[in-house]
C-alpha cells in the first residue's frame, strides 16, 4: 500500500467520522426542539442514527455537550451573517441598503432552513442553567454586532442624526426576535399577518424598519 492511499484512507476515514458527528448533532438538536431537552436521552439520540452508545461518547462528553456545540454552531453562522452589514467604507443609500437587504436575507434564510435551532434559540431551554446563558450570549453577541455595525456607520458619517448604537441594537434584535418567533413557530390556523406574507417581502419590511429607525429614512 503507498503512502499516497494510506493518506486517501485516512482522509476518507476522518470524512466519515464529521459526517456522522454532524449526523448525531441534527438528531439530537431536533429531538430536543420537538420532544424537549428533558424527555431526550442519549439512547434516543443513538436509536435514531443507528450507533451505538460508546459512538455517541467518542464525539461528545454528554448531551449538555452536544447541546452547546449545535450552539456554538449556529452562533457562527448567525454572526457571519451579521457582519455582511459591517460597513467598511462610506457608501451612498442604495449600497447601504442592498448590504443591508443581504445581510437580513442570509438571517431570515438560515431561519426557514434551521428550524430546530431556532426554537431552541428563541424559545430557550429554561430547566438548564449552563444550556440557557449559552443561548443568551448566543443573542447578547447578535446585539452586539448589530450595535458594532451601527457605529461604524455612525462613524463614517452615513447616519445624520445622533444615535445611540447599542439601544438602537436592542429594538432591532427585539424586532428579529419577535418576527422569527411568529413567523416561524405561530399556528398557521391563526391567520397571523406575517405568516401572509412571502420571505421576500418580511426581509424587505425589516429592512424598511431598520433604516427607518436608524437613518430616518
Amino acid at each position: 500500500m503507498t503512502n499516497e492511499s494510506v493518506r486517501g484512507g485516512i482522509v476518507q476515514a476522518e470524512a466519515r467520522r464529521q459526517e456522522r458527528k454532524q449526523q448525531l448533532l441534527q438528531i439530537a438538536l431536533e429531538l430536543f426542539a420537538t420532544v424537549g431537552y428533558e424527555k431526550t436521552k442519549v439512547s434516543d439520540i443513538v436509536a435514531k442514527g443507528n450507533v451505538s452508545q460508546g459512538t455517541f461518547y467518542w464525539y461528545f462528553k454528554s448531551k449538555e455537550a452536544i447541546a452547546l456545540e449545535m450552539l456554538e454552531i449556529g452562533r457562527a453562522q448567525l454572526l457571519d451573517a451579521i457582519k455582511l452589514g459591517y460597513r467598511t467604507k462610506k457608501v451612498d443609500l442604495q449600497d447601504s441598503v442592498a448590504s443591508t437587504t443581504q445581510m437580513f436575507e442570509r438571517i431570515f434564510h438560515f431561519a426557514e432552513n434551521n428550524k430546530y435551532f431556532m426554537n431552541i434559540l428563541l424559545k430557550g431551554i429554561h430547566s438548564q442553567p449552563k444550556i440557557q446563558e449559552k443561548v443568551e450570549e448566543i443573542k447578547a453577541d447578535m446585539e452586539t454586532a448589530f450595535a458594532e455595525n451601527i457605529a461604524q456607520a455612525k462613524e463614517l458619517k452615513m447616519i445624520s442624526r445622533e444615535v445611540d448604537p447599542k439601544l438602537l441594537a436592542v429594538f432591532i434584535m427585539s424586532l428579529l426576535e419577535g418576527v422569527l418567533a411568529r413567523w416561524l413557530f405561530q399556528s398557521p390556523s391563526s391567520k397571523d399577518a406575517l405568516q401572509q406574507k412571502t420571505l421576500q417581502q418580511l426581509i424587505e419590511e425589516t429592512v424598511h424598519f431598520e433604516f427607518f429607525g436608524i437613518f430616518g429614512v
